[in-house]
């Protein structure tokens, strides 16, 4: 049994639960190294410079987005691909950990910069938080505010400039999420106005013109029972094997779509045909392809030459010898120059730079030997160069932090030029804050007021390095960020972000420094206030003293018990016997337990064994989902556990048995105590009860029937067994005061009053 827990208690800021570890240990950090390409891989970068196009994909959440579209689109018809997500997923539910809500959303924003790592696509956003499951489309456009969110997504058009647009939900209820519907009803009416000048002018002084997509479709699709694909859509079969990777699409989408690590995304790779659909929303309908009738060469800005000279420069590649193409790749560089400025020469000399870089072999990083760049502090730095092709070129110099060093010299073949550099990091430095979240949060949506940051993924680094060379007699000027890099005795090589905090490294305008870390994504540093306002003298525990936590995946409730007084004991599979048990006033399943934790059910005669003899048994919301066990044994009765929820925080709660302990021992809960819930009230409702559960509480969604499943108590033997969807895993973390009293409530119920 571990009860480390039991020497935090009490304490008053979540994120400082573990915080001071995670921050020193290696041994959670994840490599970032630079990016590396194959010689096949240049090839295909190369190709893809033939191609001006671009589709634009849009959806609601990070996880929404057709991976193997997007790896089929950018990888094999080669066009300019995107994804906007309209939220950065803060109201769903986390699988690996117990961060929420905006902490939740920087862990899901990672993962979909992984997955744009793995499928080649780009990403961007709106300002629109995720306040979680909505019924309705009109929901979530009074919550985001639908001009403001509108706004972003036509920015982003303007901005990306796609052909094409392609939706991933229907417009309606169909979507079976408002926040889905909402995405599309955005996206239809976004492509109408994004051409016109008079709509949001204020871009326009930004660097943006009005644009008019060709077309949009909404990606049709099977899912279990539901089918809403006709054979009258255009049908495209995704099927492929690109031999420039290496993998097919659907081995690419499932390694794109594992990304999705905290929402228990993992998918198996898929081969052979796939057929994707298509049903034609608006603008110039097509027969046969997505592009169909779309110049996607150079002639479409009348530079054919372009054209010839990248066909060459395919024909002669050495697969063997990349660094030969450089001289042709050069010349390349310089005819696009020559283009009159506009879209397509800025965005195809930004990819050739790089292809430059690729194909003799450029290796260039700067990193920290330190974790934090600390106002007022030195820092280390060390910047090194390396022209690992041979191709002919010169280092000039390497600037960083204002630090200008000449070189002026030859780059040999494999020579290591290194710069090693101390500064002081000033105090007067930005902290490193995501964007996002540099100003106060509105109710629905991020304050952002710089235009140019709307729509980008996450923030610059906070140091950069210049790279100045001179290949064929071309400058040009490569940046990279300053990153912490270490080598990991168990891992090896890591880089990590590398963050600016203050001298305190716990305190800054922002609030306390936060740390979050796992494996599959960079580390995640970001300020946060103290929002947790927990009146704890108002909430009386009684007599219960002693709580068993079989932890779930993705809340804070087992803090929170902490916080209240409660002794807790973290409960493994091996502690679940009777004789152990009994030494507990309740036993408390985090939320999905059973989803996550096969033994519970094979548990479950000695569980309600434990509640017999006078125990209390309280279940947290579970969901049959492919996350984990579908037919999972709970408690002594038969119950459903149903997809049934109640998603306004402010649904009105009606107290059906206004006499039951629940509300009235050790706390008297009124409705008062259901006032300032945040998000919802409660899902995965029960139903179908057996005629021992009571439901004490009924509440409904506007225009909707009551529902009576979100707290259900009965009695067996001794003791009490307790199912509840009430949404505590966000209300105890979020201060909810009301909350903490209701569920000391119910920890409390094989407690009589009187004892």
């Amino acid at each position: 049994m571990i009860n480390i827990y039991n020497i935090l208690a009490r304490m008053k800021f979540w994120g400082c639960l573990l915080p001071l570890f995670l921050i020193f240990s290696n041994t959670l950090l994840q490599a970032q190294a630079p990016p590396v390409y194959s010689s096949s891989e240049i090839l295909l970068r190369i190709k893809k410079l033939n191609v001006l196009g671009s589709v634009l994909y849009i959806a609601a959440h990070p996880d929404d987005e057709n991976t193997r579209l997007l790896g089929w689109l950018s990888n094999e018809k080669l066009v300019r691909t995107g994804y906007l997500s309209l939220t950065r997923g803060d109201g769903g539910q986390n699988l690996i950990g117990g961060e929420q809500g905006i902490e939740l959303g920087l862990i899901r924003t990672q993962e979909l910069l992984a997955a744009r790592r793995v499928d080649a696509a780009e990403q961007f956003f709106t300002r629109a938080f995720d306040f979680g499951y909505s019924k309705r489309t009109e929901e979530a456009l009074s919550f985001w505010g639908k001009q403001r969110i509108l706004s972003d997504v036509v920015w982003v058009i303007r901005k990306f400039q796609p052909d094409v647009i392609i939706t991933r939900f229907p417009p309606d209820n169909r979507a079976g999420h408002g926040q889905h519907s909402a995405s599309t009803v955005l996206a239809d009416e976004a492509f109408k106005i994004s051409g016109d000048p008079n709509v949001f002018p204020g871009q326009l002084k930004n660097g943006v013109r009005p644009w008019k997509a060709k077309r949009i479709f909404w990606n049709s699709y099977r899912f279990g029972n539901v089918d809403y694909t006709a054979q009258h859509d255009l049908i495209i079969d995704l099927g492929g094997f690109n031999t420039l990777i290496g993998k097919g699409y659907g081995e690419i989408a499932a390694e794109s779509r594992s990304q999705h690590k905290s929402q228990g995304f993992g998918v198996a790779a898929g081969r052979g045909e796939w057929l994707e659909y298509f049903s034609f929303t608006d603008g110039s309908k097509p027969a046969q392809s997505l592009t169909e009738g779309i110049n996607l060469g150079w002639s479409r800005i009348g530079a054919t030459r372009i054209t010839t000279l990248i066909d060459a420069i395919i024909k002669n590649y050495q697969v063997d010898k990349p660094a030969n193409s450089v001289p042709a790749l050069v010349s390349l560089y310089r005819e696009i120059s020559k283009l009159k400025d506009g879209y397509w020469r800025t965005q195809k000399l930004k990819e050739l730079q790089e292809i430059i870089a690729a194909a003799t072999g450029l290796w260039m990083e700067a990193y920290s030997f330190s974790p934090m760049a600390v106002q007022g502090d030195s820092l280390e730095f060390e910047a090194v160069f390396n022209n690992q092709g041979g191709a002919a070129l010169r280092l000039n110099k390497i600037s960083i932090a204002g630090f200008d060093t000449a070189f002026n010299t030859n780059a040999q073949k494999n020579k290591n030029f290194t710069l090693t550099r101390s500064f002081v990091v000033q105090n007067d430095k930005a902290l490193s804050q995501p964007y996002w979240l540099m100003r106060p949060m509105q109710k629905g949506y991020y304050d952002v007021d710089d235009q140019q940051l709307i729509g980008r993924p996450e923030s610059d680094a906070a140091y950069t390095a210049k790279f100045d060379i001179t290949v064929g007699g071309l400058p040009l000027t490569y940046v990279r960020p300053v990153q912490y890099k270490f080598t990991d005795p168990v891992k090896g090589e890591l880089y990590e972000p590398l963050p600016v905090v203050s001298h305190s490294r716990f305190n800054s305008p922002y609030g306390t420094l936060r740390h979050i870390s796992y494996d599959h994504i960079p580390d995640i540093y970001y300020f946060s206030s103290d929002t947790t306002q927990i009146v704890l003298d108002s909430v009386k525990i009684g007599d219960t003293k002693k709580i068993g936590y079989i932890e779930g995946a993705g809340d804070k409730v087992l803090p929170a018990l902490i916080l209240m007084g409660y002794d807790v004991t973290v409960l493994q599979e091996k502690d679940l016997n009777v004789n152990n048990l009994s030494r507990f006033d309740a036993v408390v399943t985090g939320v999905r337990a059973y989803n996550v934790h096969k033994f519970l059910s094979d548990k479950n005669s000695v569980l309600n064994e434990y509640v017999k003899n006078g125990g209390n048994l309280v279940v947290q919301y579970n969901t049959n989902s492919f996350v984990g066990p579908i037919n999972a044994t709970i408690g002594p009765y038969p119950l459903n556990i149903s997809r049934e929820r109640i998603t306004d925080e402010n649904a009105p709660v009606k107290f059906l048995l206004p006499d039951h302990q629940v509300f009235n021992y050790p706390n008297k809960i009124t409705q008062a105590d259901f006032d300032n819930w945040i998000q919802e009230r409660g899902i995965y409702f029960a139903t179908k009860l057996d005629k021992a559960f009571v439901a004490p509480l009924s509440m409904n969604d506007p225009g909707e029937e009551p529902l009576n499943g979100s707290l259900v108590i009965a009695d067996y033997g001794k003791g009490k067994f307790v199912y509840t969807g009430l949404v505590f895993f966000r209300q105890l973390p979020a201060g909810v005061q009301g909350a903490y009293r209701l569920f000391a409530n119910i920890i409390s119920l094989n407690k009589q009053p009187n004892e």
